[in-house]
């Protein structure tokens, strides 16, 4: 007799997870019919039905691919179309009869020829992603797979993350509409729906409205997978003298004590066409397609501004290294697609967002930089119009009546598209550039046409705020010589350097320019502590920059209500201007406090300089706290003219300036600066300018009506002196060192004399009396709390 029915439950029960049933190996016909449609490429890709099979040649097996997932088109407010999500690389492996897809990383290497190869590759074990049954064989045992769960369930190696929380791919509602196979990737698309993420989880983007009632998301996945270059490029070590972006990792078992942690800066392989001339053709020049939705009126300026890097590449030996082009018709190439990983381009996005950024694609081998998609959001060109308008307008007829001309809206756009450009080309911001020229190159015709506004493209200068109605001076920043000297560094090829030790040598050799020429180095942003470091700012001198600056924002104010208004509409373009201007008023003022306890970071190496850190002198930091005491904490009047003022909204003016000057003040009595003043105190007694002095320096400004005979103190001014007294009071318990809450004490105790004195002469008004009684009793209750 059989078994029981009991029995045969319990023998089930038995069987454990791990335990897997042999794979039935089919014949191939039987798997890949004659109904299948097949291509070719570096894979055999073959649609039959609603499944995707791939047919693994051996040589792919092992290989080393880059996958890139896309979002090639989304649901309104859920990302943008055209949009990389992930990257990763992967092989394919065999063991038995499944076909494993394993994620590969390259954070931990070996030193070249070491022992500690196997140390590392025990260390670094390839975790499988998904594993696949082989169906069949092909010619030359080749496996077959079915790579349809790629696409249509839940891998989360690569998910998409803007999906919401706890939501996953719904494979009934998910299908693969496309795949192509090419020599050397493989493209595939997929309508991929997901269930309804945990409420209030929707990652939502901009700036609309999303409908959520549906309790569900689809998106157009695109997934390209890419092979490798099967010979790495010799990656170019990275060097904190030089802005590039980098991939890093550490190298285990060389004559070192310890791992040493290495970098390739990211580039695109570039390779003479004549290696003997000085300067030739690449074999294969770094091409930017311009996306097919990019308004017609914006492309010219568009292939401006990428191109505007080829005298760069020139000074590296490189003619003709960087092109854009308009991308084939329908007619002409019905398969080419702007998500193909093998193009790079530069795509317009709908959206609300006032921005643009350049993303690249890179094999972590080497740094080399594959594929590069620029981004250009619609609203970046209010952005600039905004930008120009409030810091440029003065210097510029043109600018003076909304909205700008088409030629210079064009112009505005190329900036932006050479700045993203030169990211996808490995380069990072370089904030010192913007502080590389004096306010008198500023204002020269000559040299700015020559320098452009600022050193580097790279910075954040925007438009010449410096430059004076008359000066003729250049407004649009353009490509300087940092920007030459980085693609010099990055991109020259060193045919007489076998080594990547002895090319190292070479690249030294040049960054000992950057000694004697201030306009080849690089700073990356340190708005808190470094004065030539930051953002939105111009010139060498930033009390001169600023007060020019504000002289021109004066000017902006005379015709901001004509600029703006238009007969018969409302005010909302006047009123958003005119927070761009004061958002403006307070950046400019923001690179004054930054000289106060600055500290300049050379940048150097060992041998380049006496020292790596210089101190902003003392006198420097007093004129500093001079100009904020007159122009930043005193109301320019110009600025709240009733004339712009009685156009908006009453309510909340007082408060939107004495918001920016609190935030002015709290920067200026910060607990990092506050340790920084304490230390430069120590290393330089004799000579810096201490935090007691910036304490009495800023009361005395704040509140210099209590010299006066009958105080008379505005609402401006009552404002502020409520929030000093309030940061004062906040500074007795807080965090900042001894130092910084004695003074505090200290000021507030001189402070309330002084308001008691001033109270005693009597005050021009009564509004006044009150404030001060106000402040007084603050003071005391801070001072002696119950």
């Amino acid at each position: 007799s059989g078994p029981s029915l009991l029995g045969v439950l319990a023998a089930m029960l038995c069987v454990t997870p791990a335990v897997r049933a042999k794979t039935t190996v089919r014949p191939y016909n039987k798997v890949i019919t004659s109904a299948a449609h097949t291509e070719r490429g570096v894979l055999i890709v073959h649609r039959l039905d609603e499944h995707v099979y791939y047919e693994l040649p051996p040589a792919s097996l092992g290989r080393d691919f880059l996958w890139i997932v896309t979002t090639a088109r989304t649901q309104t407010g859920f990302g943008y179309g055209g949009t990389e999500v992930v990257s990763r690389v992967c092989r394919w492996t065999v063991l038995g009869d499944h076909v494993l897809l394993r994620a590969v990383s390259f954070q931990l290497r070996p030193g070249k020829g070491s022992a500690a190869r196997r140390m590392v590759r025990n260390s670094d074990l390839e975790p499988v992603i998904m594993s696949f049954d082989i169906l069949a064989y092909g010619p030359h045992r080749a496996p077959v797979i079915d790579a349809t769960p790629l696409f249509t369930t839940e891998v989360a190696a690569f998910a998409i993350p803007w999906r919401g929380k706890n939501s996953h791919v719904d494979p009934h509602r998910s299908f693969i509409e496309s795949t192509e196979a090419f020599p050397r990737n493989v493209e595939t698309e997929a309508l991929v729906t997901y269930t309804a993420p945990t409420p209030g989880t929707w990652w939502a983007q901009g700036g609309v409205t999303v409908d959520d009632s549906l309790k569900t998301l689809s998106a157009v996945v695109h997934l390209s997978m890419v092979e490798l270059p099967r010979t790495p490029m010799r990656g170019r070590f990275e060097d904190p003298r030089v802005g590039y972006f980098h991939s890093s990792f550490y190298e285990f078992g060389s004559a070192h004590p310890r791992a040493v942690r290495r970098a390739f800066i990211s580039r695109w392989r570039l390779v003479k066409k004549d290696p003997q001339a000085a300067v030739s053709d690449p074999v294969k020049p770094i091409v930017y397609y311009i996306g097919r939705e990019v308004p017609k009126k914006w492309r010219p300026w568009i292939k401006k501004g990428v191109e505007a890097w080829q005298p760069a590449f020139e000074a590296a030996g490189f003619s003709h290294a960087i092109i854009a082009k308009d991308p084939p018709t329908r007619a002409e190439d019905p398969s080419w697609n702007e998500d193909d990983a093998r193009y790079s381009v530069i795509r317009w996005l709908p959206s609300t967002v006032e921005n643009a950024y350049g993303p690249s694609v890179v094999d972590p081998r080497s740094g080399e930089i594959l594929n590069a998609n620029i981004k250009i959001f619609q609203n970046i060109l209010q952005l600039l119009r905004d930008w120009y308008f409030v810091q440029a307008s003065p210097s510029d007829p043109r600018a003076h009546r909304l909205p700008l001309p088409d030629a210079l809206m064009g112009r505005l756009l190329e900036y932006v598209v050479t700045h993203e450009v030169g990211h996808t080309l490995g380069l990072a911001h370089n904030m010192r550039a913007s502080a590389a020229y004096t306010v008198a190159q500023l204002r020269d015709p000559r040299f700015t046409a020559a320098h452009g506004t600022e050193a580097s493209i790279m910075a954040y200068g925007r438009f010449n705020y410096v430059a004076q109605p008359g000066d003729g001076a250049r407004l649009i920043p353009r490509i300087g010589p940092y920007d030459v000297f980085a693609i010099q560094w990055g991109y020259t090829q060193f045919p007489l350097a076998r080594t990547q030790g002895e090319e190292k040598t070479c690249l030294d050799a040049m960054l000992e320019r950057q000694v004697k020429n201030p306009w080849l180095r690089f700073g990356a942003a340190d708005p808190l502590e470094d004065p030539t470091r930051q953002t939105e700012n111009l010139g060498t001198d930033a009390i001169e920059a600023t007060r020019l600056g504000l002289r021109n924002l004066d000017r902006v104010m005379g015709y901001l209500v004509s600029a703006t208004c238009e007969d018969g509409k409302g005010y909302r373009r006047l009123g958003h201007l005119y927070a761009a201007l004061l958002s403006q008023w307070r950046v400019e003022l923001s690179h004054v406090v930054a000289v106060v306890g600055g500290v300049v970071k050379n940048g150097f190496n060992y041998g380049d300089a006496s020292e790596e850190y210089r101190p902003v002198s003392a006198a420097r930091q007093r004129a500093a706290v001079r100009f904020l005491c007159q122009h930043a904490f005193q109301v320019d009047l110009t600025l709240v003219d009733p004339d712009v003022l009685n156009r908006l909204e009453a309510s909340g003016v007082t408060e939107q300036m004495s918001g920016a000057q609190g935030w002015l003040l709290r920067l200026l009595l910060s607990s990092d600066r506050a340790r920084r003043m304490i230390d430069q105190e120590v290393l330089h007694p004799h000579s810096g300018y201490s935090l007691a002095a910036l304490f009495t320096d800023l009361r005395r400004g704040i509140w210099c009506e209590l010299a006066m005979p009958h105080p008379q103190v505005t609402i401006w001014r009552r404002n502020l002196q409520r929030t000093y007294v309030e940061d004062l009071c906040g500074c007795l318990t807080s965090t900042g060192g001894e130092d910084r809450s004695a003074l505090a004490r200290g000021n507030l105790r001189e402070l309330r004399r002084e308001i008691e004195s001033a109270l005693k002469r009597g005050t021009a008004n009564r509004m006044t009396a009150m404030h001060f009684r106000a402040c007084a009793e603050e003071i005391r209750e801070a001072l002696h709390p119950h």
